[in-house]
């Protein structure tokens, strides 16, 4: 039995895409992967596809795919449940006539384990299909697979590539950043924070010192409300219509706590959340819960952490 893993990376395979490849092993021993420009998780699978294209088409992206299944007789595609692609692998799905099962948290027992209604609930699902099976594991949720091979790679290349949509422009972030959904540790700031000024200014600071006294990934989250006032972009929100995220500590500040928010956060191990309402509904899920004027305790957290 073989497993097709699609991969992403950046400058090297994101760590959803290794949880992926380790989920695979608990049902095939050949394990394949599939990456677009990029040679990255070759040391990862057994042997490795790479697409090189000028564009990111999912749906032609998803064709190329479909094609290694019936080649390789692929029986199971795993991939990092990211929005990226959850996007390719949903085409992927329709046209292979696949099951697709996403957000997956864990396997014991023949069940895969996730989270449902919002994360209220914890569910075991077992799957009966005889078709092709793609599987989505939620980042951070699965130990990362560690280097084993080196292995073929095999490249397919696309020219002339026609679709429907006009790409205009192509703008690449201007720093650095470190995805929500790799993070150990987010920062979240909500509506309560005042003006894109705080947001950024104080998120930015505390997200600074935690990095340089844990050493840990620390990532910049936000809320539906502060995205669409226009703090910062989409790829920073957390929640039912954004990502979701699982971390070690997930930091709400002045974030209220709609449920569409919990959804997207409420897996993380610890939350401590901050607001000077005392009734905000944050606190029902927090771990730790401090009401407080934001303004006033964070530059005083900031300088505590900065002492240790």
């Amino acid at each position: 039995m073989k497993a097709l893993v699609y991969l992403e990376a950046e400058n090297s395979i994101k760590e959803a895409s290794l949880s992926a490849i380790e989920f695979s092993k608990n049902f095939c021993k050949e394990i394949y992967g599939f990456i677009v420009n990029s040679e990255s998780g070759n040391k990862f699978v057994q042997k490795l596809y790479v697409l090189e294209v000028d564009r990111f088409i999912p749906k032609i992206i998803a064709k190329e795919i479909q094609k290694v299944i019936e080649s390789e007789k692929i029986e199971y595609v795993f991939f990092g449940s990211t929005s990226s692609a959850i996007e390719v692998l949903s085409y992927l799905a329709g046209i292979t006539n696949a099951i697709f099962f996403e957000d997956v948290e864990g396997y014991e027992n023949g069940y895969f384990i996730k989270s449902i209604y919002s994360n209220k609930i914890i569910g075991s699902f077992k799957i009966s299909y005889d078709g092709i099976k793609i599987i989505g594991i939620k980042p951070k949720s699965y130990n990362l697979a560690k280097p084993m091979y080196n292995s073929e790679i095999i490249k397919i290349k696309l020219e002339n590539i026609k679709d429907d949509i006009e790409l205009i422009e192509v703008k690449a972030k201007e720093t650095k950043e470190i995805d929500v959904t790799e993070a150990d540790i987010v920062v979240s700031g909500g509506r309560g924070l005042g003006s894109a000024e705080n947001y950024h200014s104080l998120l930015k600071e505390l997200i600074k010192v935690l990095n340089e006294k844990t050493g840990l990934k620390v990532a910049l989250g936000a809320s539906q409300a502060v995205v669409d006032a226009g703090w910062i972009d989409h790829s920073h929100q957390v929640g039912q219509t954004g990502k979701t995220v699982s971390p070690l500590l997930y930091f709400a500040i002045g974030i209220s706590g709609a449920i569409q928010h919990l959804a997207g956060m409420r897996t993380s191990k610890y939350i401590i959340a901050i607001n000077k309402d005392s009734e905000a509904p944050i606190f029902k899920v927090a771990d730790y819960g401090i009401v407080a004027d934001i303004n006033i305790f964070l530059p005083e957290l900031i300088e505590k952490i900065k002492s240790y």
